[in-house]
């Protein structure tokens, strides 16, 4: 980075503001670790402790980065001040910071540890720890990195349960019955479930489970079919529901267009209406999800004269109009994916002894980890949320963080799961604007890729609107890409809003593209060239990568190049040829 100001200038400043909480929205390249380091110098020239400023990241690499950086800015503000208009800002922070630590004793350079840089596990085992009677958490078991072996040992314990007479014999014996007897397989997939119950416990310990999860299922669908309300409207509406009982009383019963045989008017939005809509979906597409091109006999519009002849041509007309709304054929195709609203009685008499089982499971890994004095990282989780409390009745340890704990940042928000949500929750409970006390969260939506570990990109899209929990949020969206040249910057932003869905919706996860603006400038060269490859020939592809690394070293001998693939075994034949 030069002297000059990036565009997005005026955020970057705001986000240093130690009286205010933000979310930012922060892309690849666009220098999120740099704003943390410098958000977290900003705050320590305002606290009356270090320890009151508490710096979360997912993973123990990205402690250690931001905990180095800020060092080495408190280290280097002793130094010539930079020339880099960035440097030179962390330079400044960094100076205010040392004289303030020197009023205060804290002599951070040679007591690095008071500075709170942690992972969240790192957070969570220490919360659970404060409490060891409320968590479960006893003689503070160690942590185990693979806890398969436990949990296998913890499904064999509830598979003895076989034999009992109780009510979890009989769930087991549902089950069995299912996977035809196979107790391997069922010990396997106990063992399975529990290395993920964080992401299902929640939803089995309430007593009317069925009718939340039932009521998730109808929102999913619900809110996809009023997204169609509006498309259907106009003479669309007044044409498409004659044409469509017209072409159900020309099929079978039991034809896919059965449910259009009443219809009246376009359906409403209520998951009731979903097999109607379902069915108007089989009549304007194909089975591949695109408009019909045609229609016959087998859709309802058989050959002839008269009425038949009218009919058929006014539904091809339909068709021909609603051709180019290539966003509704997308929207009618996942109609066809969306869950049923409701589960069938006996479907739900299956899903009452599987969460039978695993509650069963749960409690037998407790007394496995009693046992063996180890926890995983996802029981350090459930114990601290254990340790803080109900969010109206937090315990004594929840009030002692809320007066020790008065600035949170969290990294890599956007890959936040519920429980995680649901700790930050706990954490900031009572906060007030104005009081001292702020939040900030920094991710990039668009980079998430944790799902299944059950990160929910829709945290982010929630905490966006302005609030987390008693927080009020403000967002802040940095767009400059100090990593590439403005050729890349380009085209990713042209051919990236082809990729990403139009419009962001929590509910399903989908994110919008962001464009993002070029700081550097374009290079000579073209930024981006693409090498089309029609089918799949692994030894044509290799060919031709190695005749791309060839020539690129020939134009530039010192410089590297980088081949990412999708698999290991996708390197087989390219290693192959680059050793040749």
């Amino acid at each position: 980075m030069t002297g000059k100001r990036p565009a997005d200038h005026a955020q970057r400043r705001q986000a240093l503001d130690p009286g205010q909480s933000f979310i930012v929205q922060a892309p690849a390249g666009s220098g999120k670790t740099g704003l943390l380091t410098q958000r977290f110098l900003k705050l320590l020239t305002t606290a009356e402790s270090p320890e009151e400023i508490v710096a979360i990241t997912f993973t123990r690499k990205a402690a250690a980065e931001m905990r180095s950086r800020v060092l080495q800015a408190l280290a280097e503000a002793t130094e010539k001040e930079p020339e880099d208009a960035y440097a030179r800002q962390t330079w400044l922070l960094a100076q205010e910071t040392l004289a303030h630590a020197e009023s205060g004793g804290w002599n951070l350079l040679n007591n690095p540890q008071r500075l709170r840089i942690r992972t969240i596990d790192s957070l969570c085992q220490y919360i659970a720890r404060q409490m060891p009677l409320r968590s479960g958490f006893g003689d503070a078991p160690g942590p185990i990195e693979n806890a398969m072996p436990l949990y296998r040992e913890a499904a064999l314990s509830v598979l003895g349960e076989l034999e009992s007479g109780t009510a979890l014999a009989g769930a087991l014996a549902i089950l069995l019955t299912e996977l035809d007897n196979n107790l391997d397989g069922l010990q396997t997939l106990i063992a399975d479930m529990l290395g993920k119950r964080d992401q299902w416990l929640r939803h089995i310990v309430s007593p009317d489970s069925r009718h939340k999860i039932e009521g998730v299922l109808q929102q999913v669908v619900e809110t996809h079919l009023a997204r169609l309300q509006t498309p259907f409207s106009g003479s669309v509406a007044e044409q498409l529901p004659q044409l469509a009982r017209y072409a159900a009383d020309n099929v079978a019963p039991d034809h896919v267009l059965a449910p259009c045989r009443d219809l009246q008017k376009i359906p409403d939005a209520d998951s009731a209406s979903l097999p109607a809509w379902q069915s108007l979906a089989d009549l304007l597409l194909t089975a591949g999800g695109t408009w019909r091109k045609s229609v016959d006999a087998r859709i309802g519009f058989p050959r002839g004269d008269g009425k038949a002849g009218e009919m058929k041509a006014a539904m091809s007309d339909l068709l021909e109009r609603l051709r180019p709304d290539t966003s509704l054929e997308d929207l009618l195709h996942g109609l066809r994916k969306l869950p049923q609203p409701a589960y069938p009685d006996e479907d739900w008499a299956l899903i009452q002894a599987l969460f039978t089982v695993l509650r069963a499971a749960v409690a037998h890994l407790k007394v496995v980890f009693s046992e063996r004095g180890k926890v995983d990282f996802c029981e350090t989780a459930l114990a601290a949320q254990e340790a803080l409390g109900a969010h109206d009745n937090p315990t004594d340890l929840a009030l002692r963080l809320d007066y020790q704990i008065r600035h949170l940042l969290v990294d890599e928000f956007q890959d936040t799961s519920q429980n995680q949500y649901q700790l930050f929750q706990q954490l900031t409970a009572g906060w007030q604007p104005g009081d001292g006390r702020t939040l900030f969260l920094v991710g990039d939506p668009m980079q998430s890729i944790y799902g299944f570990r059950e990160a929910e990109v829709g945290l982010f899209l929630d905490a966006w609107q302005g609030r987390l929990g008693d927080v009020e949020l403000q967002p802040l969206r940095l767009s400059v890409n100090f990593r590439s040249n403005r050729g890349v910057i380009d085209w990713v932003n042209l051919q990236f809003p082809k990729v990403l869905p139009p419009a962001s919706d929590k509910v399903t996860g989908a994110v919008s593209y962001a464009a993002s603006e070029a700081y550097h400038s374009a290079g000579t060269e073209p930024a981006v060239i693409v090498h089309p490859s029609i089918g799949r020939d692994d030894v044509e592809e290799a060919r031709d990568v190695v005749d791309i690394i060839q020539r690129r070293k020939e134009a530039d001998p010192l410089g590297t190049t980088a081949v990412l693939v999708r698999s290991k075994s996708h390197l087989k034949t390219i290693t192959l040829l680059l050793r040749e």
